[in-house]
């Protein structure tokens, strides 16, 4: 998988996740502890984190 495709799929689960939280599907404490995990389980680092934060400002 390419960084581009690890991105585009992390952010993509994210937005699901949000979205999720929005309609009240999921708690905060559940959509913190996917987030946690989606992170650790795809190895995407603090670094990638905010460098992909700072480009989508």
């Amino acid at each position: 998988m390419t960084d581009k495709q690890k991105k585009d799929l992390f952010l993509r689960q994210v937005k699901t996740m949000e979205t999720l939280l929005e309609h009240g599907a999921i708690s905060r404490e559940q959509f913190e502890f996917s987030y946690n995990g989606l992170v650790t389980k795809m190895g995407i680092t603090d670094k990638e984190l905010a460098e992909w934060k700072k480009q989508s400002t």
